[in-house]
């Protein structure tokens, strides 16, 4: 069962029958889908797969969802504040060693602050907006909706690939970065988000397309395991 198919039978929460030609009822149940969906693992792509296909559902679970969206970005926002706390700890003992105790400053002592300085401004660029987590449900929020109401890509159809004009093969779409999607615009997330665009632009870029790659490809893992439950049960 291809898994658009088996989002809509989610979607549908009531497992409506199909006839077939002799007149017989086809498809699965509302209990074969409800069984289905026990199979997927939970973590994010169970929760996301209920809150954006099965939105009564997801209402019940927001708690999950919650939980499953910080176990995912709290590892990520922590190594990111380690490796900037390291950086500039670095960046102060260069600066320190410079001409130690009234010494004479060496070139050595330049080329290691130099260096210290380079990785603390890398840090910095790298570095997700200190406020991330406690504007973490904005974010998926804004994230998840863009999921659901995303159209398919005009260059691609939806099929993230496209020949490659090097030679044979295929490479990822580049105007919708191999997702299938057609990517909202910055500004459009940026009101979503409520961040004008300067703002998006310079902070929040960053945090909101990890979260979307993570997220679809979360979404998309639990989608095959739930079809593939399906064709099992049905």
């Amino acid at each position: 069962m291809r898994m658009n198919n088996a989002r809509e039978l989610l979607s549908s929460r009531t497992g409506p029958k199909t006839m077939s030609f002799d007149g017989s009822a086809g498809g699965p149940t509302t209990q074969e889908i409800v069984a289905a969906l026990a199979y997927v693992p939970h973590g994010l792509g169970h929760e996301l797969l209920q809150a954006m296909w099965w939105p009564e559902s997801g209402q019940r679970r927001r708690e999950q969802l919650r939980q499953a969206v910080i176990a995912l970005v709290a590892p990520e926002f922590t190594r990111q504040m380690h490796e900037l706390a390291d950086a500039r700890t670095h960046f102060g003992i260069a600066k320190a060693s410079m001409g130690w105790c009234g010494g004479t400053v060496t070139d050595a002592q330049r080329r290691e602050l130099r260096r210290a300085e380079k990785a603390l401004d890398d840090a910095r660029a790298a570095a997700w907006p200190n406020n991330t987590m406690e504007q973490l449900g904005v974010l998926a929020g804004a994230v998840i909706a863009e999921m659901v109401g995303a159209c398919e890509c005009d260059r691609c159809g939806g099929r993230k690939v496209l020949p490659d004009p090097a030679g044979s093969g295929v490479v990822n779409c580049g105007d919708c970065g191999g997702s299938g999607c057609e990517p909202l615009s910055g500004r459009k997330r940026a009101g979503a988000i409520g961040a004008d665009w300067s703002a998006y632009s310079r902070f929040w870029r960053p945090v909101y397309e990890w979260m979307l790659a993570n997220f679809r490809a979360a979404e998309a893992r639990a989608a095959r395991q739930f079809s593939k439950a399906l064709t099992m049960t049905a």
